[in-house]
Order: structure tokens, then sequence, then C-alpha cells
């Protein structure tokens, strides 16, 4: 993951500037922002984001400024061994390619919002910890009406792609986990779903290559009490997918994907469009 400034914390800290046209489908981006908050400094750094974070991303969102769609501040669980080098993640989606920083448009909006310039902000941030690396998304499904918000849980899976498979992957993703976790959030079993591909940094030796997110509700919701009914996964492939085949389903999986690494992380801060 690339070091990157930590003013990308609580602001706008894409540098992409790219756009790619698939026929005349839109995509749309996401910048994960992952870094290590020192435990003595975690309550300061939450209570700048949900005050002068939430200030600015909304002025930002109502200026034009950015294009912006969500933010969302996420702590890791569960760091695992050895642990991770970061604890939180931060991940903005654009709705659209991000845009490239313009400074002079964008200091009157932190100055607005936050009282402090974009270099005073920058440093202020800068005092709560550092930035471990970015990495920058394409968004290739989301549930609608699929929901961040405090408090929600987030289970997720990162994947490594087989080998001259990434076009079938995504046919798998649209056609199958698509509709399949879409009935989960009709059911309620979960509150929102998304698939992402990463775009930078790539390549053979990138440790992944997508991600999967389920979002829950609460920590009961993520771990709980009472295990499922042993074909409890098939019968609800059969309620997204009357007669086809499970087994098929899963071995379709396999050739495609495995999974590299899976995170819990509980959601620290949001802030979308809503009310905008």
């Amino acid at each position: 993951m690339k070091r990157c400034s930590f003013v990308s914390l609580f602001a706008v800290a894409a540098l992409l500037s790219a756009t790619t046209a698939v026929a005349q489908q839109k995509i749309n981006y996401r910048v994960s922002t992952y870094i290590k908050i020192a435990g003595d400094k975690e309550a300061a750094a939450l209570e700048f984001a949900k005050s002068n974070g939430t200030k600015l991303i909304r002025e930002m969102m109502s200026s034009g400024q950015s294009p912006i769609a969500s933010v969302a501040l996420q702590r890791v669980v569960y760091t695992g061994i050895p642990a991770l080098d970061y604890n939180y993640i931060q991940t903005t989606t654009y709705d659209g390619a991000p845009a490239e920083p313009n400074p002079a448009a964008l200091d009157p909006v932190y100055r607005k919002a936050t009282g402090m310039s974009m270099q005073e902000y920058g440093q202020r941030l800068a005092t709560f910890g550092s930035v471990a690396g970015t990495v920058v998304y394409r968004v290739e499904a989301a549930v609608p009406g699929s929901q961040t918000a405090e408090g929600n849980y987030i289970q997720v899976v990162r994947w490594k792609i087989t080998p001259q498979r990434g076009a079938d992957y995504g046919n798998f993703v649209q056609k199958m986990l698509l509709p399949l976790n879409a009935q989960a959030l009709k059911d309620g079993r979960t509150v929102g779903w998304s698939a992402a591909r990463v775009v930078y940094p790539g390549g053979a030796e990138a440790p992944f290559d997508a991600y999967t997110a389920t979002t829950l509700k609460d920590l009961a919701s993520a771990l709980p009490t009472s295990a499922d009914a042993l074909d409890q996964g098939q019968t609800n492939f059969a309620k997204a997918f009357p007669g086809q085949n499970f087994v098929a389903f899963v071995d379709e999986g396999r050739g495609l994907r495995r999974a590299v690494r899976t995170e819990l992380l509980r959601v620290m801060w949001s802030v979308d469009r809503t009310g905008l």
C-alpha cells in the first residue's frame, strides 16, 4: 500500500483524476486509507472526526467541490497475529471518479467549515497518527438501499482472483453475488453489501485483487451466539435462485477466487449525502 500524507484521514485524499469508460455505464470509485492511531489518541481523533470532519465533508458535498458520496471511518476489531500496521480504515466513496484536489478552491471550504486552513487542518490530523497506505478501488456492485451507520459492523473478505479469470469474476459478482446479497438485505439479515476491485496498486504480486464487504447492524449480528442450520447457505441460495444448482455456484466461486484475509470492522463515524 502506497504511503501518503495523513491529511487523507478525514478529508479528500484522492490524487486520482483519470476516468475509464465502459460502454455507457458510470463507474464509481472508492479510496481506502489505512491508518495507525495510538490508543491514547483515539478518543481525540474520533471527536475531531465527528465535529470538524463532519462539517468539512458536508460542506464539500454541498459546495460541489468534491464528488464525495460517503465517508466512513472504521476500527479494526481484531488485528490478528502478527498485528496489522493499521487499526483504522477510512473509506471514501465517490460519485464517479475522484478529482485532483485544488487547494485554491478547497481552502475557503476548509475555513468555512472548520475555521482552519487546509494546511492547518492537515497539521491537526497529523497529531493523531500516521497513514500506513492507500488503495484505490473500482466499485463493481452494491446492493440498492445499503446503509452504513455508526455502530454497524462490516465483514470484509479480501480476494485474490484466479489468473485470466477477471472478466468471469466480474460476471459472477454481478449475476450471482449481487442478487444473493440483495435477498439477504431484503430478509433483514444484513443492512448492506458491496464489492470492489483494486485499481491501484496492482500487479501479480499485489496481496489481493478485490474485496467484498457485508454490513451488519451490530455485534450480535456479526458474532451470533447460535450456529445456523447446516443447510442455511443452500436455503438462502434457493430463495434468491429458485431451481438453480447450489453446488455449481459454490464450485464456480472456488474456481474464480480465493480468500486471502478476512477482517471485522466497526463503524466509528460516517457521513453521506442524506439530508443534503
